[in-house]
């Protein structure tokens, strides 16, 4: 019976941490969803369209920071698992990064004049890589405290929940502001986007904002800093090999290989559904620039509402392996109905009054699933962080963390590059390019892989997923068998140091 309510099973909250705490810690995650925004839309089309760089240059730059992003993510998880100060494991990165990253956000979008192709190249190259790096070691050690603030059940998914809403909002309010306060049309740029101008006040308040967030996370719960779970065992310096051997060891635990695979599967779907979505609303569904601002707009407040009822839905589902399957089923189903229904003559031809309607409404019915999928998704991997300290008697949260931000990298990747390809294949970019009208054999190719895709991937997702074994009974006694441990090795030094020290008055 998947619906069952077994809060009775739940451990209870050790560690308490009030509503300001929690709020606190989710407004982390704000800046990392200004940056993802403010890459995703404006910052291939500033550099290539305001400011002139080749497209094959601006691409090579990103891919280049993508790449050393990806590796910075497990190597901060286990620089800040194995940190020991007054301040914590985490807090000390999370101050000393905020502005750095800020500095260096506002920085890409104004670079100096008259720099050349290879100039430009460089200024991008630079700067997008380090206000990636600089984010990312905020960002692991901000994400890993949510293994760290609290073991309960529950209480770990509306964490995770706030801190996909927060992300979100950082999202909303770079996609909204951007185009309705910055770039805005005037009488000499028509297209506000591609006012020079704008760039840097753009980017100066995003980064003013970015900081004020980054430090009211890590000062509203700086007092929660004695309570957090810490690596007790005395840790090597760091080391690559270190860091080899700490991801093979995540990689021995199943719970993990199971979560990180389906994870991959469904990121690798959704990424290629993101980097589509464009052609999709505009030539499939024939939408408006505006329209398909209405659409992106309506999705993103759906995820927010997903991440706010994350919890409660979970709770009530009873086991997340169970609350995570639904979600994304539900994200697939209703992500590929309307579609499907077109393809079968069953919706109204384009240019129709209820194109709009039908295509905001179901894509945000979806969008709500893929809000409860990442909250949902985030609380699991801190239940595993429990079961690794379980098998190896050691927390580390922030190799795990950062290995969850790798493979969501990797597959994002995966997903642009599976889009490339069935561009390509349906020969959709061809009109695209020409601007000529719809191509109809080229639509229909293009709605019968965009149709399925989503449905085929998931389904695969789940049937990996349903072997995910850690629900509430497990959790509650690897929780159990974690303090028998630690009070067995209590017993066992303190045994010791009263041998050693009869020994020596003897």
């Amino acid at each position: 019976m998947i619906f069952k309510k077994t809060k009775s099973n739940e451990v209870p909250n050790q560690n308490a941490i009030s509503w300001p705490v929690k709020l606190f810690y989710g407004m982390g995650q704000y800046s990392e969803g200004v940056k993802s925004s403010a890459f995703s839309i404006f910052l291939l089309f500033y550099y290539t369209m305001v400011k002139g760089l080749s497209g094959t240059l601006a691409g090579t730059a990103l891919l280049i920071s993508l790449v050393i992003d990806g590796i910075s993510d497990p190597l901060m998880g286990s620089i800040s698992d194995a940190c020991k100060s007054s301040w914590g494991r985490r807090h000390p990165f999370m101050y000393m990064s905020a502005i750095p990253f800020a500095a260096c956000f506002f920085l890409l979008f104004y670079p100096p004049q008259g720099l050349g192709q290879i100039q430009l190249f460089l200024w991008l190259t630079v700067f997008s890589v380090l206000t990636r790096v600089f984010m990312t070691v905020y960002c692991v050690p901000h994400m890993s405290m949510n293994a760290e603030l609290t073991q309960n059940y529950s209480e770990r998914t509306l964490l995770a929940a706030l801190r996909i809403l927060f992300s979100n909002v950082g999202y909303l309010l770079v996609a909204a502001g951007g185009f309705v306060l910055f770039f805005r049309s005037t009488s000499e740029y028509a297209n506000g986007q591609l006012n020079p101008a704008a760039y840097p006040v753009f980017a100066g308040v995003f980064a003013l904002t970015m900081v004020v967030a980054s430090f009211l996370c890590a000062l509203g719960t700086h007092g929660q800093i004695p309570k957090l779970l810490r690596m007790r065992e005395k840790v090597d310096p760091f080391r690559f090999k270190r860091v080899f051997k700490e991801i093979k060891d995540t990689l021995g635990i199943s719970s993990f290989r199971i979560k990180i695979c389906a994870a991959f599967i469904y990121s690798a779907m959704f990424g290629t559904m993101l980097a589509l979505v464009i052609f999709a609303l505009t030539y499939f569904w024939g939408l408006s620039s505006s329209q398909v601002g209405i659409v992106i707009m309506t999705s993103v407040f759906a995820v927010i509402i997903g991440a706010v009822f994350a919890r409660p839905i979970s709770s009530f589902i009873g086991e997340k392996r169970e609350a995570y399957m639904i979600a994304i089923s539900w994200f697939a189903v209703w992500t590929s109905s309307s579609i499907l229904l077109r393809l079968f003559g069953l919706l109204p031809p384009n240019g129709h009054w209820s194109i709009l309607p039908l295509v905001t409404i179901t894509n945000a019915i979806a969008y709500v699933g893929n809000g409860v999928a990442q909250s949902v998704s985030a609380s699991m991997i801190a239940d595993i962080t429990d079961e690794h300290e379980r098998i190896y008697q050691v927390r580390q949260e922030g190799i795990y963390f950062g290995a969850v931000m790798l493979m969501s990298k990797i597959s994002t990747g995966m997903g642009t590059f599976l889009a490339g390809i069935i561009t390509d294949i349906t020969g959709i970019t061809e009109f695209a390019k020409a601007n000529t009208g719809a191509n109809p054999s080229s639509l229909f190719s293009f709605g019968m892989i965009w149709g399925p895709l989503p449905l085929v991937m998931v389904g695969l997702a789940v049937i990996i997923v349903k072997k995910y074994d850690i629900d509430q009974l497990r959790h509650a006694a690897i929780l159990d068998e974690i303090k028998t441990s630690k009070w067995l090795r209590m017993a066992i030094v303190l045994r010791l140091r009263i041998e050693a020290a009869t020994i020596f008055r003897f």
